[in-house]
């Protein structure tokens, strides 16, 4: 069995990965796990693109009132160093040399998405944002001598003693176990959106790095809060292609099979209203019996060059847009909730810390607002980054038992034996029907008792699944304790806010309802 010492750990390689890497990288050496072949994760797959409070009519003021109205129960204090340190970390993409879509004058072509009181997102590419982003960072990394790359390597646990990290355990393409000993672990693995039937995220977002957290010690705070993003194109792919809101932000519309609007029916801003509320509105249309399309006509020969890659994607699907509407539906895309961390990452364990999708800061509240995952990833990757290159103890353990992971192994892909495949199509199931977009006490106690059975039935080395069935039953559990409805958690039996124990949150989003 192999072991590396090193002073840095990363488990994963999306955009907060990356950039804790060239920060931390300043003052030690970094190992990067990437469970693909770069790029890796949903960041590659994002399209709309980066908010940030960088136009000439807009102030981090107006993105922190727009973020905390969307989120609702947002922690203040961590949504200021979002918008405030995200325009600094714009300008170092930039310098880095981020493909951003320029207007006529040559500065950032801004978009608007919902939620947002004006436009404030960069794109690069059309709706390449999250490549052009993803490809940006990775020539920065590939510069770097000190860097270490390890590509299809899959990390399976923390090696955790007397509350402290000091390092990883993994397995690599061959199946091969690697442990990897340092000073300082980083979880940046993502979210779970593999835990539901029709997701939009990366076959890899598993919910590892959640798992591997609650082992070490950690808190999981705010799983409850799984945001669907309303517009995935509605076919049987996985991931699901993602239709971007920015779409939406252009001007298209929602319809039915009948070419009529509906979205009045159910928010006053319409298709631009919160992803929560579209999403909850294409999911009762679809249970009325409805179909659900994007209707892009308006944009005829600047759909193209606006979303190339959707027009692409289409096109291939046979979908002749603009012309033809594009047939979509809901799909799991965010995980709000996640490691609780402080505003630097750190997960209370010493010697361990998480950022991006992994973590939970409270920036995000009960509602992510479009376009806030990728700066979430800049901005706190950064930070975290500077944090561990600062720290100046080595806690290295000195004894830990590594006999108990000479023989470990993974069984991937699952998709290619047909038991697990089975194991794991009944994950996907049941977390969608009764922990998804529309949610009751009876279906939630329904899938804990079966993702229970699962976990039962698996074989000790099934360590993806069981993660899986651990991961699903942590969100199911806190969805059944939060007896209310807020933001991307709907209790159908619990339908309204429990104001006696959220009345800021109510109070705020009525007085800036009209803002």
């Amino acid at each position: 069995m192999r072991c590396v010492t090193v002073d840095y750990v990363i488990v994963g390689a999306g955009v907060a990965g990356l950039t804790c890497a060239l920060e931390a990288c300043k003052t030690g050496s970094v190992i990067l796990l990437s469970k693909s072949i770069l790029p890796a994760g949903s960041t590659a797959l994002a399209q709309g693109g980066i908010a940030a409070a960088i136009g000439s009519n807009d102030v981090p003021d107006l993105h922190f009132l727009d973020t905390v109205r969307a989120g609702g129960i947002c922690d203040r204090k961590a949504v200021k160093v979002l918008v405030q340190e995200g325009i600094d970390r714009i300008k170092d993409i930039m310098d880095y040399g981020y493909p951003f879509d320029k207007d006529e004058s040559g500065k950032p072509l801004l978009g608007r998405e919902g939620a947002h009181s004006l436009s404030r997102v960069v794109s690069a590419r059309g709706d390449g944002s999250g490549r052009a982003l993803a490809d940006t960072l990775i020539n920065k990394i590939n510069e770097k001598s000190n860097i270490f790359v390890y590509e299809k390597t899959s990390a399976v646990n923390l090696l955790v003693e007397n509350k402290m990290c000091a390092g990883v355990c993994a397995v690599d393409f061959a199946g091969n176990p690697l442990i990897f000993r340092s000073s300082a672990v980083v979880l940046a693995a993502g979210g779970c959106g593999q835990l539901f039937s029709y997701t939009t995220n990366d076959i890899n977002c598993t919910g590892e790095g959640y798992a591997m957290a609650y082992r070490a010690g950690t808190s999981l705070t705010g799983m409850e809060f799984v945001q669907f993003h309303p517009t995935a194109l509605d076919c049987k792919d996985n991931p699901v292609f993602l239709i971007s809101e920015a779409v939406r932000g252009k001007g298209a519309y929602l319809v039915d099979q009948n070419g009529q609007r509906f979205m009045k029916r159910y928010h006053m801003w319409e298709e631009l209203a919160p992803r929560d509320a579209v999403a909850r509105a294409l999911f009762a249309e679809k249970q009325k019996g409805n179909q659900v399309f994007l209707d892009v006509s308006f944009l005829k020969n600047t759909f193209k060059e606006y979303f190339p890659k959707i027009y692409q994607v289409c096109r291939e699907k046979g979908i002749d847009v603009p012309g033809e509407p594009i047939p979509v539906k809901p799909a799991a895309h965010f995980m709000m909730g996640g490691i609780k961390t402080d505003l630097y990452g750190y997960t209370g364990v010493k010697g361990l810390y998480a950022c991006g999708e992994s973590a939970y800061t409270g920036v995000h509240g009960a509602n992510r607002l479009a376009s806030n995952s990728l700066l979430e990833g800049l901005v706190f990757g950064y930070r975290v980054g500077q944090k561990i290159a600062k720290e100046t103890w080595k806690p290295f353990v000195k004894e830990i038992d590594l006999e108990q992971w000479r023989n470990i192994r993974l069984h991937l892909p699952l998709e290619k034996n047909q038991h697990r495949f089975f194991v794991l199509k009944k994950i996907k199931e049941v977390m969608w029907q009764e922990v998804g977009l529309v949610r009751t006490g009876k279906g939630i106690l329904h899938a804990i008792n079966c993702l229970e059975e699962i976990k039962a039935a698996l074989e000790d080395d099934d360590i993806v699944l069981k993660n899986m069935a651990d991961i699903g039953g942590i969100i199911a559990r806190s969805a059944l304790a939060r007896r209310e409805s807020m933001g991307s958690h709907f209790r159908k039996d619990y339908p309204s806010l429990d104001m006696d124990n959220n009345f800021d949150y109510y109070a705020e989003r009525v007085n800036n309802a009209a803002y």
